[in-house]
């Protein structure tokens, strides 16, 4: 066994140990949390697995393209109808995903340190919890995990480009929001075009060796996945199936993104307190810290953010925090005050990101995360359990992008990640674990 996989196993082992051992061992009646899966995602795999081969998918009782459900029910159709079977399937996905941010961060900082950054996203509940039911969100981030990985940490070249193409179009076979990663995808090739690389305020080798023949790659897989997503609207007469046209009906929540970057502040936290000495001595990162304070507080004065459930906003710590505290004018002093953190703290990874070297890397993750801002203000739901696994997969890559070499700086690195990943631990077992274990294993 080499070296340098022993963290990544020690990472798989521990997320299966809480997944796979909770499914196999019965400790996973948790009906407030599993609802999605017992009411929609497993009744719906089973009706594409009796119409096997020839499934309906001009309406059925999921919110989402029918991606994960039409693989599941292959594999009911071929090992039979197992439940545990598709959360032994899911737990997998989850798997691969911690297994997939691992990999990418350890493409710049050592082994232990890109176990470290994985962590956070490795025990939030929310990502521990859609292993253990049958959920698409595991699968889903772990296809947006490789654009955005891809984008971010690689070269492009013509065959990564043909695995982003092909994650592209698998992600919107599994949720169809997630079209608003193929802007970031796009920016990664162009940025190394003749006539743009000169004109972008960052020159990285990444982007060095271009050639027409990634752009006509790249646009392929953008296509395909726009014409994949347009199809399913064209049979279904909207963005869902027409059972869910009531319930998602759409329209904008505002909330969006003085919701995202409080979050961002909460869970950084540790890596703001350990890194605030670069806003003493380094005054790139501390302009590009005020900068961001300014930029998110303007966005939190800006829009509505008043919880309530009649406006998509509620559940989980946020939003019930929010709820206990004033809201005026419509705007929750809770997310005014978190958004202009959020927003510091936004600046913070960017001027780290510059100060390493890599304001490439900085550039693209700003743009996958207004990419993403962008597509949720445009859905009516500002759940919790969209927010908190992007959130932790910027930050831990964003620490793995502040890595420089021979300075010392991994050390307060691995202590961020290790930080942020306590505060994961105490809401995995007050949420999720606690829960599961005071109702017992079934039967």
């Amino acid at each position: 066994m080499k070296k340098g996989a022993l963290p990544a196993l020690v990472l798989l082992a521990g997320f299966l140990l809480l997944t796979l051992g909770p499914v196999l061992t019965g400790y996973d009646q948790f009906h407030n949390k599993s609802i999605d899966m017992d009411k929609s995602h497993v009744p719906v795999v089973r009706h594409f697995a009796a119409q096997l081969p020839s499934i309906d998918l001009s309406d059925y009782n999921s919110a989402t393209t029918p991606g994960l459900h039409v693989f599941l029910a292959l594999i009911t159709r071929i090992f039979g109808d197992s439940v545990t079977l598709m959360q032994v399937v899911t737990c997998g996905f989850g798997a691969g995903l911690v297994c997939l941010v691992w990999w990418y961060a350890s493409r710049l900082v050592a082994p232990w340190v890109a176990f470290a950054v994985t962590l956070p996203l490795a025990l939030n509940p929310y990502v521990l919890g859609n292993s253990i039911w049958v959920m698409t969100d595991n699968l889903s981030l772990g296809l947006l995990a490789i654009v955005i990985g891809s984008s971010v940490f690689l070269a492009p070249t013509p065959r990564r480009l043909v695995v982003v193409s092909l994650a592209i179009i698998g992600s919107i076979l599994v949720r169809q929001i997630n079209l608003w990663s193929v802007a970031g995808a796009m920016l990664a090739v162009i940025a190394g075009a003749p006539g743009i690389r000169e004109r972008l305020p960052w020159h990285d080798p990444l982007d060095e060796d271009w050639s027409l023949d990634k752009l006509l790659v790249i646009t392929i897989g953008i296509i395909a996945g726009v014409f994949t997503l347009s199809w399913f609207i064209w049979m279904w007469g909207g963005l869902v199936p027409p059972t869910y046209a009531e319930y998602h009906a759409g329209g904008i929540n505002p909330a969006v993104a003085a919701y995202g970057l409080t979050m961002l502040a909460a869970y950084a936290l540790p890596m703001s307190v350990l890194f605030c000495n670069e806003l003493r001595t380094r005054p790139f990162v501390r302009r590009r810290t005020v900068m961001g304070l300014l930029i998110g507080l303007a966005v939190g004065l800006a829009f509505n953010s008043a919880p309530g459930i009649e406006v998509g906003r509620n559940g989980g710590w946020l939003w019930s925090l929010a709820e206990a505290l004033p809201v005026i004018g419509g705007r929750s002093l809770l997310l005014v005050l978190g958004s202009a953190a959020g927003g510091a703290t936004a600046g913070l990874m960017f001027g780290l990101a510059g100060h390493a070297g890599r304001s490439r890397a900085g550039y693209l993750l700003i743009f996958f995360s207004l990419s993403f801002i962008a597509a949720y203000t445009a859905n009516s739901q500002a759940f919790q359990r969209y927010f908190d696994p992007p959130v932790l997969l910027l930050i831990g890559w964003s620490l793995a992008i502040a890595h420089r070499e021979n300075d010392g700086v991994d050390r307060r690195i691995m202590l961020a990640g290790l930080g942020c990943a306590a505060m994961q631990v105490v809401f995995a077992g007050w949420t999720l674990y606690r829960p599961l274990f005071m109702n017992g294993p079934a039967g």
